[in-house]
């Protein structure tokens, strides 16, 4: 009887453990859905231009957005904004993704590419600081480092995917209603080099 009973207070302890590590988990992702949502992140993904766009060099910067529908969402929709630092008008990569956050994990699925999916697994965000690894399929870890900011550029670049999609002198494509990706520059360039 004393064996069933400790068997029983074992598997109480342990029941009520699982169910309180889950609900950690879920408020872990919701505190980094909140802290991600409707804010912009600016930076640099070091080897990410290289591998994903072939250029070099440290001229290059990005800059992501991330949306949701709703304050307990942790999943939603986002842009990116890859460009060369002395002319982002010019030279820029602008493209939407779907992000979802599980355990902690960040996934990014960009709407126009075959760099899918994006995990960032190895991450700290502190303050106004998100910095971390990204991997992305190619058995390589890529540094980022972003900070907290406000991107007030965002209807320029979306205004150019719709706008100039048929234009010769942009490379464009869509791959479903809600994503968009259009290029200029050294960027279209690629994009064109890709098809």
């Amino acid at each position: 009887m004393k064996t069933v009973c400790n068997f029983t207070k074992m598997m109480f302890v342990a029941v009520i453990t699982m169910v309180t590590f889950t609900g950690c988990l879920k408020d872990e992702d919701g505190y980094i859905a909140s802290t991600l949502r409707n804010s912009d992140w600016q930076g640099v993904i070091t080897e990410y231009y290289h591998d994903r766009w072939g250029v070099s060099g440290s001229e290059y910067s990005t800059v992501m957005g991330f949306e949701s529908k709703d304050a307990y969402y942790t999943s939603g929709r986002g842009y990116e904004l890859d460009y060369k630092t002395s002319s982002p008008k010019e030279n820029y990569a602008f493209c939407t993704f779907k992000w979802f956050i599980v355990d902690g994990d960040i996934t990014i699925i960009y709407d126009d590419d075959k760099w899918n999916p994006t995990y960032i697994i190895d991450y700290q965000m502190k303050g106004n600081n998100f910095y971390g690894y990204i991997y992305n399929g190619t058995g390589r870890r890529v540094h980022f480092d972003l900070e907290k900011t406000t991107f007030t550029d965002w209807e320029y670049y979306r205004g150019r995917g719709t706008h100039y999609l048929t234009s010769g002198y942009r490379a464009a494509k869509l791959k479903n209603k809600d994503g968009v990706s259009v290029a200029n520059g050294i960027f279209a360039d690629i994009l064109k080099n890709k098809e």
